[in-house]
């Protein structure tokens, strides 16, 4: 293969020095657009719930959409490229991407949203690999460790700056921002790939086989979804009972048998699997490498939104905390490589792994009061110990492969990459739903169990603003994920020590227990959960005012000066409306921008009878739901009395019967 790179090489006359440096600022650009968006992603996800008014367990499709979009056609592109020439390639997944990044700005709702997020997946997953190689090509193999490393800084940049301009967007805007203020730059890239690239120089690979594993493809993208279709939908919101989400679930573990059976007969397999079998070092950096992403979803997913919502940090403060990470990460990666050089690989990233898990524990310190300054050590020791690692890893995965799989060793890197964080968010994802959903269930109705009726209803309509997200529980999920994490990494730690080999059963073992240590911290912490609830009312007065609650401290830690919620106008006739209904849609049914609809120029509302809006208001909308025309939820209230739905219905007809 190398003598027909050779080869093909000579075929085509060098670049002038002018178009070779404006095809390399095209592919820096390219290569800090991807991990942008990779750092944009993690601060957005609080604002993206709240303004979409979805919950976890959806949005968290945002980012696995992207990863298994991405994941499943990576290798079979690379083979394409080869065939087809990566310049083109290039052109199409750079234009792909950026169209899709354009549309995501303007999405109406989380499907659609979905949805682009798909295609932009597809597009990079048709671009990014492309970038090395032609790279490469375009330098020749004298200054190839320059250009490879030119990209490996704009990827870096990419993660250093990017939380810092995501903050700074969310705190001035929105979600939406992180999309449309990169709209120039993705106009630019297309411009670009166009012009420095052109149309006549493919860059294809002189003998490459046009014999594609689409198969594989296939079977490799349908496992990954259906796998964590499973993960993140049947914990939460009663879906073990729905036969659909376990079917998809089963089929995803079938689609990946049928991707390893194919894989060992296919001539020319996107994987070749005795990488695995003829090495066990190979296998062990593997497991390790995939590991040591599956348990960054602890900094990438739960800790923006634990310090957005819980303590409360401007999202700028929160770029700025993971930038310094991330800065770390970069300036310790070089020092890793001569390190390892020296040293032996092994030791080097089994102290990474060790370091970062150290950091994770640091986590552990995290209160409702925490500032800035005292989470910075715990993200440096984080960044640290990624530093260390990464480079040691990649050294052994290449050393224990023969050289005529170097190529697949090195699209395997993404493969493993996005896979293996994708389970891990899906994972963890999934538990920050089932705490959620759990505790809401358990803990408030079981408080609400123990106050008088009129108490009771007070209290209710207090958690239907959002109890489930309170600053104790938040950080409580944050414990919790750090004891699953780290658990995760100990997997890649015991993978990196040298001298530790472990079969298939002893790391099904280990993974079990593991596991099990995980779950017996986390119902340790379980116990810091307060016991009841102590509320004053009068005896003599079921309609008594509810006097403030006394102090507590739930999950061990103390709150927040409480905020007192303001009771109804009293000038307004309808109190049911008032309590229930006016946060969203006004206290005359005038809709709230952003929330709720006029409710006083409904068709919908026109169109039904007394019983048909009882109905309507018992069971609630989905967001998801055909009939849902602005994309948020429509709260169920059938917890409610009979004589309050009927007043609120009556109430409903009466303002939309009502002049404007």
């Amino acid at each position: 293969m190398a003598e027909t790179a050779t080869t093909q090489a000579r075929s085509e006359p060098p670049l002038p020095a002018a178009r070779a440096l404006l095809v390399m600022v095209t592919l820096l650009l390219a290569t800090a657009m991807a991990s942008l968006d990779s750092s944009f992603m993690p601060l957005a996800f609080a604002d993206m719930i709240d303004d979409l008014d979805s919950s976890t367990n959806q949005i968290v499709w945002v980012a696995l959409g992207y990863l298994v979009a991405a994941t499943g056609p990576m290798l079979l592109a690379a083979r394409v490229a080869d065939a087809f020439g990566h310049a083109r390639l290039f052109q199409i997944g750079a234009t792909i991407y950026s169209l899709a990044m354009m549309a995501c700005a303007f999405a109406p709702d989380v499907p659609e949203l979905i949805g682009l997020r798909l295609v932009q997946g597809f597009g990079m997953a048709l671009f990014l690999p492309t970038t090395f190689t032609i790279a490469t090509r375009i330098f020749g193999p004298e200054r190839r460790g320059r250009a490879l490393g030119w990209l490996q800084a704009a990827n870096a940049l990419g993660f250093i700056l990017g939380p810092i301009f995501a903050g700074w967007l969310l705190d001035a805007y929105d979600w939406r921002a992180t999309f449309w203020s990169r709209i120039p730059l993705a106009a630019l890239i297309i411009v670009l790939a166009f012009a420095a690239l052109g149309l006549r120089r493919p860059m294809a690979l002189a003998g490459a086989s046009r014999r594609f594993d689409l198969a594989g493809a296939v079977y490799l993208t349908l496992a990954m979804f259906g796998v964590l279709y499973g993960c993140t939908q049947l914990p939460v919101e009663e879906n073990w009972r729905d036969p659909w989400s376990w079917l998809v679930f089963i089929a995803g573990f079938v689609f990946a048998g049928l991707f390893l059976r194919h894989e060992r007969r296919a001539p020319e397999p996107l994987i070749d699997l005795g990488l695995f079998t003829r090495s066990r070092e190979f296998t062990r950096a593997a497991v390790a490498f995939a590991t040591m992403f599956a348990s960054l979803p602890l900094t990438l997913f739960v800790l923006p939104i634990v310090l957005i919502n819980a303590l409360e940090m401007r999202a700028w403060d929160v770029g700025l905390i993971m930038a310094v990470s991330a800065l770390f990460t970069t300036l310790m990666s070089p020092v890793s490589g001569w390190a390892s050089d020296r040293f032996r690989p092994e030791i080097m990233s089994s102290t990474g792994a060790l370091v970062r898990g150290t950091g994770y524990l640091m986590l552990l310190a995290v209160t409702v009061d925490s500032s800035v300054a005292g989470l910075l050590p715990a993200l440096i020791v984080i960044g640290i110990g990624t530093g260390l690692f990464f480079s040691p890893n990649n050294a052994l995965l290449l050393a224990h492969a023969p050289p005529e799989r170097a190529g697949m060793v090195s699209g395997l890197f993404g493969t493993l990459r996005q896979s293996g964080y994708a389970l891990g968010f899906a994972l963890i994802a999934s538990l920050f739903a089932v705490i959620q959903k759990n505790f809401e269930l358990d803990w408030v109705y079981t408080g609400l169990g123990e106050l008088p009726a009129a108490s009771a209803t007070r209290l209710a309509a207090i958690f239907q603003a959002g109890g489930i997200w309170s600053p104790g529980l938040l950080i409580f999920i944050l414990r919790v994920a750090v004891l699953a994490c780290t658990a995760i990494l100990v997997l890649s730690l015991l993978n990196s020590l040298p001298r530790l080999h472990l079969s298939w059963r002893r790391q099904l073992a280990a993974a079990v227990a593991l596991a099990g240590l995980a779950f017996g911290g986390s119902f340790a912490l379980s116990t810091l959960l307060p016991g009841g609830m102590t509320v004053a009312v009068s005896d003599a007065d079921a309609t008594a005012v509810v006097q403030p609650l006394p102090a507590v401290a739930p999950f061990g830690m103390a709150r927040r000066a409480a905020v007192d919620v303001a009771p109804a106008p009293a000038e307004h006739a309808a109190a049911p409306f008032g309590q229930y209904c006016s946060a969203c849609h006004g206290m005359r049914a005038e809709g709230v921008a952003g929330l709720g609809v006029d409710l006083r120029q409904s068709a919908f509302v026109r169109s039904q009878d007394l019983e048909g809006l009882k109905r309507f208001l018992r069971s609630g909308r989905d967001p998801s739901s055909p009939e849902n025309r602005t994309g948020r939820a429509m709260p169920a209230f059938g917890w409610l009395p009979e004589a309050t739905l009927d007043e609120l219905a009556r109430y409903l007809r009466e303002a939309a019967a009502s002049p404007r």
